[in-house]
Formats: structure tokens, sequence, C-alpha cells
């Protein structure tokens, strides 16, 4: 084979695989662009002060005692957030969220509960979460002999489980199950109360 045909075998194989270079690197290019809105992002960011207020019905859980009014707990959502979204679409709706709150929980008896809360929220739908939150409480007993549950002053669990709806950027509503127990945290204070309740909150936006 001549000199002359070896050059022009190597640049017709140079240029098969420059083209073939390109093909892949156009196609790797078209496959990471259609993964970037898809990429995640943690991100801690300053909120406003948020508020939720639920009001339901309450029991403890003595034989034959059902459901009776009324009974409030306050969340007071602290100003800042940790979240993972969509880090090239950040006005979409965040996949997770982690908040923080001050609670505050009383019955019609005027016994009540004081302590703090972290609550994990998981986007099911549009504008729709999965709430739980986890806190520790403060029980005070302003009037014994109730059968709201109140027995002692101590330390209790405080859980609220809910589904929450978010109808603009300000308001959300949500339906909530909310739980105090006698976990014996420090001492045995003896407490334990269920609470079937709705919520509005709000976002001081």
């Amino acid at each position: 084979m001549s000199m002359k045909s070896v050059l022009v075998a190597i640049i017709f194989l140079f240029g098969i695989s420059t083209k073939s270079l390109k093909a892949q690197l156009k196609s790797d290019s078209l496959a990471n662009n259609s993964f970037e809105k898809d990429r995640g992002t943690f991100t801690l960011r300053v909120k406003k002060f948020r508020a939720q207020v639920i009001g339901g019905f309450y029991r403890n859980r003595e034989p034959g005692n059902n459901l009776q009014p009324i009974n409030f707990t306050y969340n007071l959502f602290l100003p800042f957030q940790y979240d993972f979204g969509y880090k090239y679409l950040p006005n979409k709706e965040k996949v997770i969220k982690i908040n923080t709150a001050f609670i505050f929980h009383h019955t019609n008896n005027g016994n009540h509960a004081l302590g703090m809360g972290l609550q994990p929220s998981f986007l099911l739908g549009k504008h729709l979460y999965l709430n739980y939150q986890f806190g520790v409480v403060w029980c005070e007993v302003v009037k014994r002999n109730t059968n709201d549950g109140f027995n002692a002053m101590g330390f209790c669990f405080h859980h609220q489980f809910g589904l929450s709806y978010n109808i603009t950027k300000q308001f959300n509503v949500s339906l909530n199950a909310v739980h105090i127990s006698n976990g014996n945290i420090f001492k045995n204070a003896r407490n334990l109360q269920d609470v079937v309740g709705v919520g509005v909150g709000y976002s001081f936006n």
C-alpha cells in the first residue's frame, strides 16, 4: 500500500471518529439537558413567620369518653426552613420541607401545654402536603379533675399528623390529628389526650 493510500485511510478514519465523537457529545448534552430540570438541591432559606391555628374535639382514653369540644393548638413557625426542591425550577413546590415551631395547646378547661416541635412535610400532589410534627411540651394543670387528659404537670410528647392544602402562597387549610402522650420524660406526667381538628395557616409574606 502506498504512502498516499495510508494517508487517505488515516484521514478517513479520523473523520469518522470525529463525527462519532461529536454525535456522542451531542447525545450526552441532550441527555444532560433532559435531566437538568430534575436536579435537586437542599437549601436552608430565610422565611417569614408562619402561624397555624387548629380547632377541634378532644378526648382522653378512659372508657366511654367520646370526643367533645373544644381544644386549640397554635403553631408559630420560626423564620427559616430547610427544604429539598428542584435546582433549576425554583418556583416549583418543594418536595420536602422541615420547619421548627413553638407550640401552645389548650382545652376549654384552661389546662394547657407549651413547647417546641420539628415538622417535616412531604409533597403528595399539587399544593398537597403530608405533615408530621414531633415536639416536647410542658403540661400545666390549671383545673384538676377534668376529663381532658391533663392529670399532672410535667414534660410530655406532642405529636401532630396532618394533610394540608395550600390555597394561596399565604393561606392553607388542613385536617389534623394531635396527640399528647405520657412519655415519662424526666418524670411521669400521666397525661394522655387525642384531638381531631381543622387547621388554618397563614404566612406573613
